[in-house]
């Protein structure tokens, strides 16, 4: 039996591999670089923990049942840190009027055929019909902001809701309820859970290939587990029309950037804010990366997030200028001004699809790849490290029927 090439050793190539391993297939995984884990990367600084990209993940069963077996423990968000605020004048856990919560109750009580999203919708007017334009505004349309990074007016909504009707060969699990719901991370960052991962897979006899680019056989079985644009370069010459449509996808640049301060700084105890367009801020959203996890200090540490669909070119500003911008919307948010002690930042060029209605539409009569192929990415219509989690596993149990 041919072994099964994985291309790519991010989150998606590492869990897809997993998989694979469990159901007694044999796995060659190629990368390009000389690590694994693309976006995500832990750095332990003397005054805390960095996170490069994602700092956790939503917890599931099939989260749990992997963790377990490779051997990396998972830790809980700390009470502080299921606080989440929504910036309107200032910090709000509820950020409505009461006339505004009247309309989303009343919008929320009516029938499932109206709560459902019609084609083509946007997350903007789908929200302003079913919830109230002040509900859209200052819940809403933040909080997808945060996930999604895209344009409220753009965005579509039967993706994001996952009503869209995508073809067979995009379907993906359902995850089970975990025995705790909510955000979940190693206790030494998202690398702890690549580092795992790898290891488990090394010890299981799955070769890695480093600094290679894979080439695709016309008859060996292969999982692409790239990014949009990456994966329409490496299916160029097998599936044209398939990597044609791949490289229309749109891509969403962003920026993180991480500050450390002194004790006496100002501090709000939370998981983060986020910031409605009109509320003055150039940032998306702030982390206080402390109070979500245990150990991520000892200094008080916050990860500014700016880019995305409504500002470009964020990830064009050099260092000086992007800590000019957080420092300006961070003595905004808390009419104080303080300096950091340390400034990590992190561009990255093209990393996010936007899920927008160019994207529904795109996916909905997306051509399905060549029988010896299948594709795990955040650009499938689901989006976030659970749901690719998720799709890695559907695809790890359907090649293995179908590539028998």
């Amino acid at each position: 039996m041919k072994p099964i090439n994985v291309v790519g050793a991010g989150f998606s190539g590492l869990t897809t591999a997993y998989f694979l391993v469990r159901a007694g297939r044999s796995v060659r995984v190629f990368e390009k670089s000389d690590r694994v884990g693309g976006l995500i990367r832990s750095i332990r600084s003397e005054q805390g923990l960095i996170e490069t990209a994602a700092n956790g993940i939503l917890n599931s069963a099939r989260l749990e049942q992997m963790c377990a077996e490779i051997g990396v423990p998972m830790v809980h968000t700390q009470r502080d840190g299921r606080r989440r605020f929504i910036y309107r004048h200032k910090p709000r856990q509820l950020p409505l009027a009461p006339a505004e919560l009247g309309r989303l109750a009343f919008g929320l009580a009516t029938n499932l055929h109206q709560l459902l999203p019609r084609e083509s919708e946007s997350i903007q007017s789908w929200g302003e019909r079913v919830l109230g334009k002040g509900a859209t505004d200052y819940l809403l349309t933040p909080a997808l902001g945060g996930i999604y990074a895209g344009d409220p007016l753009q965005l579509s909504a039967s993706l994001i809701f996952g009503r869209a009707a995508l073809p067979d060969h995009l379907q993906t699990t359902k995850p089970a309820k975990a025995s705790v719901r909510g955000t979940v991370a190693p206790p030494h960052g998202m690398q702890q859970l690549i580092d795992g991962l790898f290891e488990y897979l090394q010890t299981a006899g799955v070769e890695f290939v480093f600094n290679h680019d894979a080439v695709l056989s016309p008859n060996e079985p292969t999982i692409v587990c790239l990014s949009a644009r990456a994966a329409a370069n490496y299916l160029a010459s097998r599936a044209p029309e398939l990597a044609g449509r791949l490289s229309e996808i749109e891509m969403l640049s962003l920026v993180t950037a991480t500050l450390f301060f002194e004790a006496d700084a100002a501090r709000l105890k939370g998981f983060g804010c986020l910031f409605p367009r009109d509320q003055g801020f150039r940032a998306r959203g702030v982390l206080f990366n402390d109070c979500i996890f245990p150990g991520r200090g000892p200094a008080h540490g916050e990860t500014w997030i700016l880019g995305g669909a409504n500002d470009p070119h964020a990830v064009n500003l050099n260092d000086e200028q992007l800590t000019d911008v957080i420092r300006a919307d961070r003595e905004r948010f808390f009419g104080k001004s303080d300096r950091p002690t340390s400034v990590h930042l992190t561009r990255w060029p093209n990393a996010l699809p936007h899920y927008s209605i160019a994207l529904e539409h795109n996916l909905i009569t997306l051509p399905a790849p060549p029988s010896n192929v299948a594709l795990v990415g955040n650009y499938l219509g689901r989006i976030g490290l659970a749901k690719i989690l998720e799709r890695a596993h559907y695809v790890a149990e359907y090649v293995v029927k179908a590539w028998a």
